[in-house]
């Protein structure tokens, strides 16, 4: 029995050092030793998918790059009409620079010209302005009274206007008349010259005119007043200043 008992002590620990040595194929195999995982290959660039990622970002990329260049685009044709408008808007000013600039030079001289004082030439002769400003016809009569605005020719620093009235009667039924001709001098009072004319059934013409200073008045209006019948027939008559001192 002893015998038995030593040879299986012999037998049995021999095989479990063999068994416990690391790298025993028998051991390995009995406790089933875990094998490594395998690792995923990597997927190669070539793969469909891959390749889709890859169009999916370029086209992303390619779609902002657009949007940009569209935007640059925008803002170029916006900029362009800004600076269409800025040129019309510049032509436009010029072309009012060059209005006002004709304006002044035509103001300048037409004060050149109200300032000038030629002389009479002869003693007890006031020096004055020659202008022409026609201020249409006499009054028909019935005493119609009209008043009739003096011209922006005549400066309102004249001191006297040189009036100029005439009438001419043909054929013409109406008999006497009187014109009267005046301007408000002071307050209530004017000052006034008076031409005479007669309508009658004549084959002839009869004229009458004549050349008055009135005093410049400050609300620039003359009063044309006529008495008598009104004319029927052939006539007529006109009224304008000819000179302002």
């Amino acid at each position: 029995m002893k015998l038995i008992k030593i040879r299986l002590r012999t037998w049995i620990l021999p095989a479990l050092i063999l068994a416990l040595t690391p790298g025993c194929a028998w051991w390995q195999a009995f406790i089933g030793k875990p094998t490594q995982a395998a690792r995923p290959t990597p997927a190669s660039p070539t793969q469909p998918g891959v390749l889709e990622t890859k169009l999916d970002a370029m086209s992303g990329q390619l779609e902002r790059i657009e949007q940009r260049l569209r935007t640059v685009q925008e803002q170029g044709r916006q900029r362009q009409q800004q600076d269409e408008q800025a040129r019309r808007a510049l032509g436009g000013l010029r072309q009012e620079v060059r209005d006002t600039r004709i304006a002044v030079v035509g103001v300048h001289r037409q004060m050149k010209q109200n300032a000038a004082r030629p002389s009479g030439g002869g003693t007890g002769t006031a020096d004055f302005w020659a202008v022409d400003a026609p201020l249409g016809e006499l009054p028909n009569g019935g005493g119609k009274r009209e008043t009739r605005r003096i011209p922006a020719l005549i400066p309102d620093q004249a001191r006297e206007i040189l009036v100029y009235a005439q009438v001419a009667t043909g054929y013409v039924k109406g008999g006497p008349h009187r014109f009267r001709l005046a301007v408000q001098a002071q307050g209530d009072r004017e000052a006034a010259f008076y031409l005479y004319a007669v309508g009658q059934p004549q084959a002839s013409w009869a004229y009458n005119s004549d050349n008055v200073w009135l005093p410049m008045p400050k609300n620039r209006e003359l009063i044309l007043q006529a008495e008598g019948e009104p004319f029927f027939g052939d006539w007529n008559s006109e009224v304008r200043i000819i000179g302002y001192r």
